[in-house]
């Protein structure tokens, strides 16, 4: 199983280490496309739709719990709309092969009664390790 990760769930992050670690077979670097933010107060980003470039993993996996992973993302369910983050079907570039993959994201739901855009602050990087790292 493949999953592409562009926040706490990329190596290097406390998630990784709870979720993935033990499970990953290979990472490589891929994009995708949409605007990324950092949420006040929060460890990790939000990822909403857009047309800019935003950098993560693409991880295989040689055993996954996604029930896991969806709690921990507070994903209840398709169009749930108390999710915090949705999960989209997403083409992501493979920046090691050049190749596109379809692959399941956590975009941030914007429909959810807890969201306030004022808590959103824009990573122009693109890149949530790069923004944490500086």
């Amino acid at each position: 199983m493949k999953i592409f990760v562009y926040g706490s769930l990329r190596e290097g992050f406390y998630n990784f280490d709870i979720y993935i670690h033990e499970n990953a077979k290979k990472i490589e670097m891929g994009e995708i496309k949409g605007k990324l933010y950092a949420i006040k107060d929060k460890e990790y980003p939000a990822l909403l739709e857009g047309e800019e470039t935003v950098k993560g993993e693409i991880i295989t996996l040689k055993d996954c719990d996604i029930e896991s992973m969806d709690s921990m993302e507070n994903y209840f369910g398709e169009n749930n709309p108390n999710n915090e983050y949705n999960k989209v079907l997403m083409d992501i570039k493979n920046l090691e092969t050049g190749e596109i993959e379809k692959l399941n994201v956590y975009v941030y739901n914007t429909t959810n009664p807890d969201f306030n855009f004022e808590n959103l602050t824009y990573i122009p990087s693109g890149d949530w390790k790069e923004y944490k790292n500086s």
